[in-house]
């Protein structure tokens, strides 16, 4: 392996750098500094006969230590003027110079015109966003201009105005393009990092994406912008970025406007405008990799191209150079993103094997991509797509052909003892369907454990839905290929793909919309941990190359069935010495509080938000399969406003409910009656409850419903009437008040006794309120928390808590809260340390 593939060591010691640079972070001279010494071990070891033994392992720290120094010089150096010293993480208004260095897609005006017609809301945003990129020159402050560096990713949102004047936002908008120098106008921001456990890092996201994006911007406008007489020339990158927006326009224009979106993201990875819906879809079913440009599309790339070019009996090598220009062009088109990188590096080694004469290497192939793809960007080694892309890739070269001898042996004999005329009619298309089904389920082996770590899904059909889904998808593509290339060239030819790629498209759709509804489909999962995912793989290893080790596999299937009981059961008794466990999400403005009790069971607290995406899908699920959580007890609402509760849906859908409780008036109101239709739909039980009750199975501790009064006024405030809790464990307590104001204040406050606590959840989101000082004198916390954000806590509210000497918590500053009471007291935690 060293001596006839050095490529295969060199990229694995460069890979192993990567990751301990990432955990050490040793300084970038220190690593250099070590590179230096070894080096000069390497040429002593070299020259003396006694030490070449040493030259090797030398060499293998010499490439970890300038591969740890590589990262990072790439990722972790900014220079003194570079943006992301100038900004903090709160909006600010600012105005920026800049050049574009990756344009937006822009439409052509009528199909533009129309699109943002059909998205016009009442808003003062419209839900068309324009994304691109800006390498930052300069930032306006009260002394003038600055120079900055750094890049910048732009969210334009045009406003109704531009909606309804196209004629004057459309020719700004198509001088936006790359080098284009312009200054804009808006709310430019740094990136916040996870708040939550097992949250999604956007932050890190975008700082490991090439190039390096460390500060956002937010263009409410079009007239925000003004266009530079400056302008950055670079000939190739130009004509990429206009070929790019001039192929996405002929799918748009020629194709069915609801099948559009789903055919560029095929041909160029355009998935803006693709819906969640259909992107959903596609995940449960587990055939993303569909829509998502990936190496197979090289592949059909390849073979359309060298095809015909055969068929035409063009000269070997004339058709070589054409299909790798091609191949490389599509690599641009597509943003060099890492499986297609991967795979462009494959087909342009392969095919320069040609030019060499010499026999094509699979696994050099591979490795060298994956060099490559480091070299460039090594953050892609914790890209997603990257890792599932490799493994994928790994699981068909070197799997595939081992499950198909294990599964179809007596076939695979037989077929090698018969000669070509007893094959039998349909030979060649069994023979198809076993290999496509053997590389499906070496691909779907291959990926099983990262696809459940990341994405928290089971598909235990997909080896059939490729089956499916497979030739509709090669339509859509051999379709696409032809209307891209004889768009413009033959009008009638373009038509007919188009029409063809669309009705594939459709059916392709509805299919998949069909699939992921069938029963048992697809599972969520809480996800395998990094040391499940190792002995998986090992595991894997062990079954395809079993026959080279003088081991037992049945023993071993034995042996790791007891070792997984073992683990199982040894935690069964263990309930008594755990503590109770309350976290308090950052959801923004809005609730979130999952209490873990020692008995081993839990209830959830309120689980919605404002915020404009789904925090029962991003925040509250990642955090509860990261806790190992597939059933929630009891979830508790505690009223009838959005902010509370609009995440349950994806809660119900992701995890197993035994109930939700609410106060009495939710059930009867406009949303506690679709909250009940999806209860229904999931054969969930829903009650009602009021002071004075006690929930029961939660034992030894014990949880008082304070409000709302079984007899409170129905035209009451929805804040005054919401469910207050008071959980009581080992003399210590913690009062959760939901949105109470000034009247369930009052309330709570007839009966003082019982609303003394030790940590407190200020009411509603840390507003003030006229009785809130007595209430807080009444309480006596310790420790109090504010799930909100600086637009709505008061200050009243924290000089109240300051006056009192309490502890104060706010998940917006410190992100996710956690309090830990048991026999020893009350411990705290913050995320964001």
């Amino acid at each position: 392996m060293v001596t006839k593939r050095p490529i295969v060591i060199i990229t694995i010691l460069f890979v192993c750098g990567i990751p301990i640079g990432y955990v050490t972070k040793v300084s970038i001279y220190f690593t250099l500094g070590t590179s230096l010494l070894f080096w000069t071990a390497c040429l002593i070891c070299f020259f003396s006969d006694k030490l070449k033994i040493f030259v090797f392992p030398c060499l293998c720290i010499l490439l970890i230590t300038l591969s740890m120094a590589y990262y990072a010089c790439r990722v972790n150096h900014l220079p003194i003027h570079h943006i992301a010293h100038v900004l903090t993480s709160q909006k600010s208004l600012q105005r920026i110079r800049g050049i574009i260095i990756d344009p937006p897609v822009i439409l052509d005006g009528n199909i533009m015109n129309s699109r943002l017609l059909q998205k016009e809301q009442k808003s003062k945003k419209s839900h068309e966003k324009i994304s691109f990129l800006v390498r930052v020159e300069k930032i306006e402050t009260a002394s003038g201009w600055k120079d900055i560096s750094g890049i910048m990713k732009v969210a334009l949102y045009p406003s109704q105005n531009d909606i309804l004047n196209m004629d004057n936002t459309l020719p700004v908008l198509y001088r936006l393009v790359y080098g284009q120098g312009i200054e804009l106008f808006g709310h430019a921001f740094l990136p916040k990092s996870s708040s939550n456990p097992h949250e999604f890092d956007y932050k890190s996201y975008l700082q490991r994406q090439m190039p390096s994006i460390r500060c956002l911007m937010t263009v409410v406008a079009v007239n925000n912008i003004k266009i530079q007489e400056s302008y950055h020339y670079n000939y190739v990158y130009s004509f990429v970025y206009t070929v790019k927006n001039f192929l996405n326009n002929t799918v748009y224009l020629h194709t069915f406007s609801n099948s559009a979106p789903l055919i560029s993201s095929m041909l160029l990875g355009n998935r803006i405008d693709l819906s969640n819906e259909l992107i959903d879809s596609f995940m449960k079913t587990g055939v993303i990799h569909f829509i998502a440009i990936s190496g197979f599309n090289v592949g059909i790339v390849v073979f359309t191209m060298l095809l015909p070019l055969r068929l035409l009996r063009v000269n070997q090598l004339v058709s070589i150079s054409i299909t790798l220009f091609i191949v490389i062009l599509y690599a641009f088109l597509t943003g060099l993103s890492p499986p297609v990188l991967r795979a462009s590096i494959m087909a342009m080694v392969f095919l320069c094997s040609f030019f060499v004469r010499r026999q094509w290497d699979i696994t050099s192939s591979i490795f060298t991509a994956i060099l490559f793809i480091l070299v460039r960007n090594p953050s892609d080694l914790f890209n997603v797509g990257f890792q599932l892309s490799v493994l994928a890739t790994m699981g068909i070269v070197y799997a595939a052909a081992k499950i198909e001898g294990a599964l179809f042996k007596t076939a695979l004999l037989v077929e090698s003892l018969q000669v070509r005329t007893e094959h039998g009619r349909f030979f060649f298309v069994k023979k198809y369907l076993r290999k496509s089904f053997c590389i499906s389920l070496a691909a779907w082996m291959a990926t099983l454990p990262l696809t459940a770590y990341y994405f928290h899904l089971f598909t235990p059909f997909i080896c059939i839905t490729n089956f499916i889904v497979f030739p509709l998808f090669w339509i859509i593509i051999v379709c696409g290929i032809v209307l891209l290339t004889l768009g413009t060239i033959c009008p009638p030819l373009a038509a007919a793909s188009a029409w063809l790629a669309s009705y594939a498209d459709v059916v392709l759709e509805s299919l998949v919309s069909t699939l992921a509804s069938l029963p048992y489909s697809y599972f969520y999962v809480s996800g395998p941990s990094q040391g499940e995912i190792i002995i998986y793989c090992l595991f894997v290893l062990l079954f395809l190359y079993h026959e080279y080790l003088s081991v037992c596999f049945t023993r071993i299937i034995v042996c790791c069935l007891l070792g997984t009981n073992i683990l199982i059961f040894s935690n069964t008794f263990q309930f008594s010495s755990q503590p109770l466990k309350i976290t308090c999400l950052d959801v923004g403005h809005g609730s979130a509080i999952f209490i873990q009790f020692p008995n081993g069971k839990n209830i959830l607290y309120d689980v919605g938000s404002w915020q404009n995406y789904d925090v029962g899908r991003y925040i509250v699920a990642p955090f509860l399969w990261g806790q190992k959580i597939k059933t929630i007890d009891l979830v508790i609402l505690s009223h009838e406003h959005e902010d509370h509760w609009n995440g349950l849906s994806s809660i119900i859908e992701r995890f197993r409910i035994g109930s939700v409780y609410s106060q009495p008036h939710l059930f009867t109101s406009e949303s506690g009656q679709k909250i009940l239709s999806l209860l229904r739909k999931k054969h969930i039980s829903a009650a009602a409850l009021s002071y004075g009750e006690t929930l029961k199975g939660f034992e030894p501790v014990v949880i008082k419903i304070l409000n709302p009064s079984f007899f409170f006024p129905k035209a009451a405030a929805l804040n005054d009437d919401s469910c207050v809790l008071k959980i009581e464990y080992f003399r210590h307590s913690i009062l959760l008040c939901a949105d109470i104001q000034e009247q369930g204040i009052k309330s709570m406050l007839l009966n003082p006794s019982e609303v003394k606590s030790d940590i407190i959840q200020i009411p509603h989101h840390g507003s003030f309120s006229n009785n809130l000082e007595m209430f807080i004198s009444t309480v006596r916390p310790l420790y109090a928390f504010v799930n909100s954000s600086d637009s709505i806590i008061s200050h009243k509210t924290l000089n109240i808590l300051q006056r009192h000497h309490i502890t104060t918590l706010q998940t917006h500053k410190g992100g996710a809260i956690t309090f830990i009471l048991d026999k020893s007291g009350i411990t705290y935690s913050t995320f964001c340390k």
